[in-house]
């Protein structure tokens, strides 16, 4: 399965051999650990390792990845991943992968903010260097003061593509955003940002991307060269 989802998805070649396997000796991949995420079967017991040993939580998984890695998580499509608190990705190199079938939107594999005890201004935020997101549908439907945004653009040269970014609260406000950018040199492929279901209310313009870094990261981070090719909003 690893080695399917790995060749199948243009331009990414994550934990394929670059040596032949008899010269190394060992099976698996050079580079990078590879995590299966599984919110109905799997365990926070399990190795993660495979996909009849997945995690149950895309939380457990991240914290098993080692920084500057190349380690993958693989979520299981058709998955609705609930998030017990704000996911602060702090490690570089690291690379979550979902829905492989390239939609822009109405991907299976979500990571959802729902009703919390205690809110964080996103769902994800993401302050690690070189990170990819593909194929992933991230919801905000948390409707505490403190949050601002569904994903929070923090780091450097992070990645998405054919990502949907949906934040269904506050439709009245300007401060409050699907994405919210403070990072440096973030790239986005493919990807929707708000939908058509929920209107806009009152006199507020209320951002699909808000370029704010003071909300992003510690202090006001500056976002340049930010690059959208063939996104929606």
């Amino acid at each position: 399965m690893a080695d399917y989802l790995h060749n199948s998805i243009p331009g990414l070649r994550y934990g394929q051999y670059i040596l032949p396997q008899e010269i190394l000796g060992a099976t698996g991949s050079i580079y990078g650990n590879t995590y299966y995420v599984d919110p109905t079967n799997g365990s926070a017991l399990n190795p993660g390792t495979s996909p009849d040993k997945a995690y149950a939580s895309i939380e457990t998984a991240y914290d098993s990845m080692t920084s500057n890695n190349d380690d993958v998580v693989i979520l299981r499509t058709y998955a609705n991943l609930e998030l017990t608190a704000q996911m602060t990705v702090s490690k570089s190199r690291c690379h979550f992968i979902g829905d492989t079938y390239g939609r822009m939107y109405g991907q299976r594999a979500k990571i959802n903010y729902g009703v919390l005890a205690t809110a964080l201004p996103f769902a994800v935020k993401n302050i690690g260097v070189g990170n990819t997101f593909d194929g992933i549908k991230f919801l905000n439907n948390n409707t505490d003061a403190q949050v601002v945004g569904t994903v929070g653009e923090g780091g450097e040269y992070a990645l998405y593509r054919n990502c949907e970014f949906y934040n269904s609260t506050d439709l009245d406000s300007n401060t409050e955003a699907e994405l919210v950018l403070g990072g440096d040199s973030p790239q986005f492929f493919n990807c929707t940002f708000g939908s058509l279901a929920d209107a806009v209310s009152g006199d507020k313009v209320r951002p699909a991307v808000l370029v704010d870094g003071s909300v992003v990261t510690s202090g006001a981070g500056t976002t340049r060269d930010a690059y959208f090719d063939g996104c929606r909003f």
